[in-house]
């Protein structure tokens, strides 16, 4: 069938370019693939586990904006409202979790709202009200009047907690000081 050497080179060829192709093809499925699942996955993160996706963890800080810049390199990163720094007006494609659950809480507050100045010791402190990231401290934030579990988080792990009753138009300002983290849980809690 294919006697002649030109004819053999010429079948070759074609196979080889056939082959680059399909491996080409392949690749490019695979990459897609992976990108698409990459972005759900971050976002059941962020959503169950809030301070993992965030990097509001220590060790972890930066990796949100880094998760970000590299899922999304147009995007800029959410900004963290604090009492020196107000926070941008961001799109829902922007914000994080934390935004997110700080703008839910002042939403219900309404005209009876608290206002509560976070500050902790050492500063840089991950807030969570009821357990869910809020911000870092500082922070100001409008709560609805009623009882809210705060605690909180250091750049080293420390940790503090209170539990706090908000009264109508309320001012409260608080600084808890953060103790280091224990070496061994003291108990366990399953969900």
């Amino acid at each position: 069938m294919l006697r002649n050497p030109r004819s053999i080179f010429s079948a070759y060829a074609v196979l080889v370019v056939v082959t680059r192709m399909v491996v080409t093809w392949a690749m490019a499925i695979t990459l897609l693939v992976f990108l698409s699942a990459t972005r759900p996955a971050a976002a059941q993160a962020a959503t169950e586990y809030g301070h993992v996706v965030t990097g509001n963890s220590a060790g972890v800080g930066g990796l949100s904006n880094k998760i970000n810049s590299t899922l999304s390199p147009d995007k800029k990163p959410a900004s963290v409202r604090t009492a020196d720094k107000p926070a941008a007006v961001a799109t829902g494609a922007e914000s994080n979790p934390e935004d997110a659950n700080r703008r839910a809480l002042e939403q219900r507050a309404g005209q009876d709202a608290a206002k509560l100045n976070l500050k902790s010791v050492p500063a840089k402190a991950v807030v969570r009200i009821d357990g869910k990231p809020v911000g870092r401290t500082p922070l100001l934030i409008s709560l609805a009047p009623g009882v809210y579990k705060i605690e909180m988080e250091g750049p080293l792990m420390e940790f503090g907690k209170l539990q706090l009753d908000l009264s109508p138009k309320q001012t409260r300002e608080i600084e808890l000081p953060l103790s280091a983290a224990p070496r061994y849980p003291s108990h366990i809690e399953l969900p």
